[in-house]
């Protein structure tokens, strides 16, 4: 969860740094607003600017504990110089930081400088901080720079914090349903018109969305039921159960039933989660993730355990959908079934045009290897 630390309060991050007494040990010509500066002109980074952004933000990181360099990266003139002494404080509790990611988000010049001090940036500043306990944080702050200098070279300092993230928990966890299941352990058996599909169960994480979709296997509800949605390069999609008068019939529990989200299941490849309408909205429908690809993007936004991303760029999946569907299940074997299904030809509205692949039954078995 991000905090947005509002442009009056950039002056005085504590509240002993707002007394008179802090105010008056500063004289008005050392100290400079730099919130309060008139742009003149905005404009896109070069590979040279990214680049000193990268250094500065790695030095930023280097330097958190020592003192002496820090003052080489914060602008002494800048109203928010303390703030950003404590800022660094809060990195320095940090027993290591890894930079994720440093790239200015705005690049631009000020009046009233001249042309080798008027030079300015709001950086975006990722990076995942690792405690004394071995928890990696992950936080995303924005940061305002001001470049100044001369002929003989010019060098980036922080002036104060834009926006400061309250930070995540992204330490590593057991990706549980990658394991293979125990001996003697129940899996699902779904035989289908192009082959079987082994599936490894969690009733300890979704129990609701379990029982619902053994109850309804094991009374042959899915029995003859064609996969109704496909999208190759992303998921088959089944369980669009009608009653005679050909409304959708309801989840087990008589109504829609709620989500079961956990930080141990995501939406890899392989995948078995629920189908639904919004929040809390789970009834009969299940999918099969079959993306064998991840977007880079929702990896950036998802802050996932850093083992979880990992897999995702390994394996492939659909990271968006995480917290949004249930993930009950994983696909044991036979995802070459999976992908053969998802090679259908569809209409418009992904459903199959000819022969649409059926589930011909859901047995569940007795893992045996």
């Amino acid at each position: 969860m991000k905090k947005l630390i509002p442009l009056t309060l950039l002056a005085c991050m504590t509240l002993p740094l707002c007394t008179p007494a802090v105010v008056q040990q500063v004289s008005a010509s050392a100290t400079h607003d730099y919130r309060s500066e008139v742009q003149s002109h905005q404009f896109r980074p070069h590979s040279g600017d990214k680049q000193e952004v990268a250094d500065f933000a790695q030095a930023l990181a280097k330097h958190r504990a020592n003192p002496a360099e820090l003052e080489k990266l914060l602008a002494k003139d800048s109203l928010n110089h303390f703030a950003m002494q404590d800022y660094e404080k809060g990195l320095a509790l940090f027993k290591s930081v890894q930079v994720v990611e440093a790239v200015p988000e705005k690049l631009y010049t000020v009046t009233k400088e001249d042309a080798y001090n008027n030079y300015r940036a709001i950086v975006k500043f990722k990076y995942v901080g690792y405690t004394a306990d071995n928890k990696a944080i992950e936080k995303t702050d924005w940061i305002g720079l001001v470049k100044r200098g001369s002929m003989d070279g010019a060098a980036w300092q922080a002036w104060g914090v834009i926006w400061q993230d309250s930070g995540i928990d992204v330490s590593d966890v057991r990706l549980i349903q990658l394991e293979k299941p125990q001996k003697g352990e129940e899996i699902g058996v779904i035989t289908t018109d192009a082959g079987v599909i082994k599936l490894r169960l969690f009733p300890d994480k979704a129990p609701k969305a379990v029982e619902n979709f053994k109850t309804l296997a094991k009374k042959g509800a899915y029995n003859d039921m064609i996969f109704h949605r496909v999208i190759n390069d992303f998921m088959i999609q089944a369980g669009e159960l009608t009653g005679p008068d050909g409304k959708e019939l309801p989840s087990i529990y008589g109504q829609d039933f709620e989500d079961e989200f956990n930080r141990d299941l995501f939406n890899f490849r392989g995948a078995l989660s629920m189908g639904n309408a919004g929040p809390n909205t789970n009834s009969t429908h299940f999918y099969i993730v079959q993306s064998p690809k991840v977007d880079q993007e929702y990896l950036d936004l998802s802050a996932l355990p850093l083992n979880a991303e990992a897999k995702y760029k390994e394996i492939g999946g659909r990271a968006y959908l995480d917290n949004r569907h249930t993930v009950f299940g994983h696909v044991l074997e036979g995802m070459e079934v999976v992908d053969k299904i998802a090679a259908q030809k569809t209409d418009e509205t992904a459903r199959p045009l000819n022969n649409p692949v059926k589930v011909q039954k859901i047995e569940f078995v007795i893992y045996n290897p």
